[in-house]
């Protein structure tokens, strides 16, 4: 949540104070190897139901219950899995649950297939945390964002991903984990205000209501790009794949950029690349340094390119966006 504050200024010789929104630090949503390590010592170490607060040294005020944290393995090579992984991680193939299908969309992921998936790899409504990990970030970030649209809290990505963890020399372990379902998992409400349909896409652009960020390399932005995007690659949002950069150094990029970092009063951002894959990695660094009105136009350039050349009218674009 956005921190409410108050600017004074002078005018006419009077005070006035205009109200204003500061970002707020999220960094908790990025997990560390020590929260990881230690959840582990926890569920080996303590007994049920005798289990001691453990601080997150980048969220101090939060408690949860390490014995209850979930670590869910999304790299594309199951063999990867195979020969290594963080202890108790639940290896979630392209296979079983595609994220990169667009969300919420015929032929695409549904409420239930999520509902379903994460209900039969043992989420509940007890689990305490979700940490997602990868090697190069772009993964968990798109995952990252289904889960947010879906309605899952308390979701996390590992920062350095199974790379840092090696670099680490933390054990490695080989057994494959079969998870028990759960019987008891309930979902927030989805939050469609964090997805931009083709028909949204068209009308925003035409009202000039969102502010737009086209997060491809410049060679992409350069051959179509959609009128008024700014370009800034997620490259742009990671010391090096799978490293987040950390949060001024964010806003620093966005403030340089033109963004309202202070005040963040310009309103709603749209992010959109190819397919969501790139956007979602901005997403998850945006969303993690306070930026609050965010979505991201999940079927990306190919959609927009595709309206524009055919001129489909507004009900032929709602249709598609179903």
């Amino acid at each position: 949540m956005q921190r409410l504050g108050y600017r004074s200024f002078h005018l006419n010789g009077s005070l006035y104070q205009q109200q204003c929104r500061r970002l707020s630090d999220r960094s908790f949503r990025l997990a560390n190897l020590l929260d990881i390590r230690a959840g582990q010592a926890f569920k080996t170490q303590i007994s049920t139901g005798k289990y001691h607060p453990f601080f997150h040294s980048s969220q101090p005020e939060r408690t949860p219950d390490l014995s209850k944290q979930i670590l869910i393995d999304v790299r594309d090579d199951e063999s990867a899995y195979k020969s290594g992984h963080i202890k108790d991680a639940i290896f979630l193939p392209r296979s079983r649950f595609n994220c990169y299908e667009f969300v919420d969309t015929k032929g695409g992921i549904t409420f239930d297939e999520i509902y379903n998936t994460f209900r039969d790899i043992g989420v509940s409504n007890d689990t305490s945390e979700i940490v997602l990990y990868d090697e190069a970030g772009e993964n968990v970030s798109r995952l990252y964002y289904v889960m947010r649209y879906f309605g899952f809290n308390n979701v996390r990505i590992l920062q350095g991903g199974y790379g840092a963890w090696k670099e680490a020399g933390l054990p490695e372990d080989t057994e494959i984990v079969s998870p028990k379902p759960s019987s008891d998992l309930r979902l927030k409400a989805t939050r469609p205000e964090i997805l931009v349909r083709p028909t949204q896409m068209m009308e925003n652009h035409k009202a000039q209501r969102s502010q737009i960020i086209d997060t491809r390399s410049p060679e992409e932005f350069k051959v179509n790009a959609i009128q008024r995007a700014v370009n800034i690659p997620a490259s742009k949002f990671q010391e090096k794949p799978g490293y987040f950069k950390k949060v001024k150094d964010i806003r620093d990029l966005m403030r340089s950029e033109g963004f309202d970092v202070e005040n963040n009063s310009k309103g709603h951002i749209v992010l959109y690349s190819n397919k969501a894959r790139s956007s979602s990695i901005a997403y998850f660094a945006l969303n993690m340094v306070g930026f609050d009105r965010l979505a991201v136009y999940d079927q990306g350039i190919d959609n927009w390119v595709l309206n524009q050349d055919k001129k489909l009218t507004m009900d032929q674009t709602e249709a598609f966006g179903r």
